[in-house]
């Protein structure tokens, strides 16, 4: 797998060699599949986006969730951008499965199930063949204990990937901190036994463990946090505090029964087909009208930056930046805004979240994009009160300074 472009993307402007060598790492580690479903809400970014029918998207892919949710606001075409071939490739599978998968039954089973065995001829009948080279030869690919990576949807694809796994072990301490998951899940929140089992989750994370764990910044890796964005998430304070808060801001604050992220946070799956408690690609309702429009999702491995220098100007509604910013060094978040500048049509939207609250273009070294740039403090503010992810300090949404 080509990795220097994922090293690049991980730079940032710290000066010493111990820095230097965990980016490296990371970059190292990113290659694989971290990501088994996004943990940005895409509904909190369309609420936030109010786009019209027919625009253009471009969006760093990750697990091609979102990008494939965003299909619901009805634009011409969305380009899914990503430097992490494992990621387009499970795009790629998605992709593949509106286009040869007969009904939303086979697509749950495969996509939104993703643990039975019967997924193995649907992939070597159905989705194999429609798949590019690529995509193809990464699911073929057999793993460490030799089995092809297509196995992953025959036996619980959710557990699977470096956060899945991460996720894993968080439950095995869960066990033995006695904490029931399912009644942080699914009891209200007045009951004895789930306030039980909040005091002791915040035992758990105020535990001497818990502090050992997040004082080693390879463990973090498996979370998907680089160097860089452990130190904007902690903002001074206590990792294992922060993260503890997080963790409440995603179980406590939506009403689980319709936070598709709690459920993969505290059951590693998603509570069953149809039209409740879903990413928007996941619904039935909403079945048909992604198989019709699926060809105007585009995967493209690429820098973003790179990709946006090289499109039309003026031609994109939207851009999708993830929390890809805390990754990356003041001078390529410069290049990075001035390419969306010229990309973007004049009334283009920004958005994208960050560990901490505070925006990167607030800092001194960027102050000077705000010329052109104006953050929506009222849009912002809701969107990250919708998100029901609850992971992020911030949502930031941009706009043109002419325009806001």
């Amino acid at each position: 797998m080509n990795t220097h472009l994922i090293t690049d993307a991980v730079r940032n402007s710290r000066a010493s060699e111990e820095a230097g060598i965990w980016d490296r790492l990371f970059a190292f580690w990113f290659r694989r599949l971290v990501y088994t479903q996004i943990w940005e809400d895409p509904e909190a970014d369309l609420a936030a986006l109010q786009l019209a029918p027919g625009a253009t998207i471009v969006t760093i892919s990750s697990g091609g969730c979102n990008a494939l949710s965003y299909l619901a606001a009805k634009p011409a075409q969305i380009f899914a951008v990503d430097l992490n071939e494992a990621h387009l490739s499970l795009l790629k599978l998605k992709l593949a499965g509106l286009r040869a998968l007969p009904n939303y039954a086979q697509f749950w089973q495969f996509f939104g199930e993703g643990s039975s065995p019967a997924n193995a001829k649907l992939y070597d009948f159905r989705l194999r063949p429609v798949l590019d080279a690529e995509a193809r030869g990464y699911w073929d690919e057999r793993d460490i204990r030799g089995r092809p990576r297509s196995n992953y949807f025959t036996d619980g694809f959710y557990r699977h990937g470096a956060l899945g796994r991460f996720i894993g072990f968080a439950h095995q301490l869960a066990k033995i901190f006695r904490i029931d998951l399912a009644v942080l899940l699914q009891d209200d929140a007045r009951s004895p036994a789930r306030q039980a089992a909040m005091q002791r989750l915040h035992g758990l994370f105020h535990s001497r463990l818990a502090r050992l764990i997040t004082r080693m910044p390879a463990l973090l890796f498996s979370l998907g946090i680089p160097p860089q964005q452990r130190e904007l998430l902690g903002g001074g304070q206590p990792l294992n505090e922060v993260l503890h808060q997080r963790l409440l801001a995603l179980i406590d604050v939506h009403p689980n029964q319709t936070n598709y992220f709690a459920w993969q946070a505290l059951a590693r799956r998603y509570p069953g087909p149809g039209d409740t408690c879903l990413p928007l690609y996941l619904q039935q309702c909403r079945f048909a009208d992604m198989q019709r429009a699926a060809g105007r999702v585009t995967p493209v491995h690429a820098n973003l930056r790179v990709f946006l220098e090289a499109q039309p100007a003026r031609q994109v509604n939207a851009v999708v930046l993830l929390d890809s910013q805390d990754w990356m060094a003041p001078d390529e978040i410069r290049a990075l805004w001035n390419a969306i500048d010229r990309a973007g049509h004049d009334d283009v939207r920004v958005i994208f979240r960050t560990a901490g609250a505070k925006s990167p273009l607030d800092g001194p070294e960027l102050s000077s994009l705000q010329a052109t740039w104006q953050r929506d403090d009222a849009a912002s503010s809701k969107a990250l009160a919708a998100d029901r992810s609850g992971i992020y300090g911030g949502f930031h949404l941009y706009r043109r300074a002419a325009a806001a």
